[in-house]
């Protein structure tokens, strides 16, 4: 986790951080399990969701989500103040077109659409609100 962006922004929110920072210990951790609280929460309001099952990885099928608008998105996340202090466009470019069962490219295209939607909310203060295209757009 230290060199990857995290998506799970509403346990960033400083109102969730400062309670969470006040619970007790044992009420954040129980038997080796992080985020007791939550999960004996989630096992009550939501128990198909099997919170205290053992924790499983997932892939994101983002060439499957992005699918025909791969160029188009591309393109805005290309040129994205975050993304393009960083990368140079065109490889980012030919990186989303070139997604389509490749599973490191998706990933690395997946990474690259999240840096620059986070750096356009946090960092530009864009808004939020607004559908993924449009956020990125607006820039």
């Amino acid at each position: 986790m230290a060199h990857s962006m995290e998506g799970r922004t509403p346990f960033l929110d400083p109102l969730v951080a400062n309670f969470a920072f006040r619970l007790p210990d044992r009420l954040k951790v129980h038997r080796g399990l992080g985020k007791y609280l939550l999960r004996k929460w989630l096992a009550r309001a939501l128990p198909e969701a099997q919170p205290f099952a053992k924790k499983r990885g997932f892939t994101v099928p983002v060439a499957d989500w992005i699918g025909e608008r791969a160029g188009e998105v591309g393109s805005l996340v290309a040129r994205s103040p975050g993304v393009a202090a960083l990368c140079y466009p065109e490889p980012v470019k030919k990186l989303f077109e070139s997604m389509a069962g490749n599973k490191r490219a998706g990933a690395a295209c997946w990474q690259l659409l999240f840096y620059a939607l986070w750096h356009r909310i946090h960092i530009e203060r864009g808004r939020a609100a607004l559908p993924i295209m449009e956020v990125l757009e607006s820039a």
